[in-house]
């Protein structure tokens, strides 16, 4: 049977591999058609041609795991193992891939702080949007230089990082606050709807990235506590010895 297997697996797996990419163009090309369709007919075959794609790639997809599963686990636990390795020689990384994140959550919402700011035109509510693009990268830099390779901890480079995380959760409660009193004040306030829905993203946006940044602050200051247990690990790499060897002789 496993000889049956092994002769089997790599044919399905050639067959898997083409099933893929035809899924894939039957699912993409279709997708793309209907985007400029407007006939009944037409959209109705390119949904049913989208349909089947997404079943051949469901089909193909489960068919290469199948046949393949112990590489691939092979090559997820190798990537994981590689992952530990990095973080026991580095555990700074995981404070700094926070920082990464919410500094990605603020930049790819600017187009709501920006479309906010100009409606609402509070007291330093444009200042604070600067302020927190600004001190996010710096205190990205910060971290860098905070934690360097193989050396103790730069004390001047956190305190000025925390300093930083100061600075952004005060600018985005004086956001929240600004967009908070626009609604509320009794003179003319600004009501929520579909043309105003990006006032409601920004504030939703903002107290998640201020929540990442308290976080963030948590995880530099939890450091020496989950670094020491990430180093209990094991992600040392067995390896087995065949008896092969013989006696080795050293003569002059």
């Amino acid at each position: 049977m496993k000889k049956l297997y092994n002769k089997i697996a790599p044919v399905i797996t050639k067959i898997s591999l083409v099933g893929l990419v035809v899924g894939l163009l039957a699912f993409l090309i279709p997708t793309v058609m209907l985007k400029s369709l407007t006939e009944p007919w037409p959209i109705f075959y390119a949904s049913m041609a989208k349909l089947i794609g997404t079943y051949v790639l469901w089909v193909f997809g489960a068919l290469l795991v199948v046949f393949n599963f112990r590489d691939i686990w092979a090559f997820l636990w190798e990537l994981i193992r590689k992952c530990i390795v990095a973080l026991k020689r580095k555990p700074s990384l995981i404070p700094l891939l926070m920082l990464f994140a919410s500094f990605l959550v603020y930049s790819l919402n600017l187009s709501h702080l920006s479309d906010t700011t100009a409606l609402i035109q509070g007291k330093g509510m444009g200042l604070c949007q600067f302020c927190m693009m600004l001190f996010s990268l710096l205190s990205m830099l910060c971290m860098l230089n905070a934690f360097p390779r193989r050396k103790k901890a730069n004390i001047p480079m956190l305190v000025l990082m925390f300093a930083m995380f100061g600075i952004l959760v005060f600018c985005d409660i004086h956001y929240l606050n600004g967009i908070a009193a626009a609604l509320t004040r009794e003179i003319s306030p600004i009501q929520l709807n579909e043309e105003t829905e990006f006032i409601k993203k920004a504030y939703d946006m903002l107290a998640t990235y201020q929540t990442m940044i308290f976080v963030t602050a948590g995880l530099v200051v939890l450091l020496p506590v989950y670094s020491k247990l990430i180093r209990k690990i094991k992600t040392s790499v067995a390896v087995e010895d065949n008896g092969a060897m013989g006696q080795i002789e050293i003569t002059d």
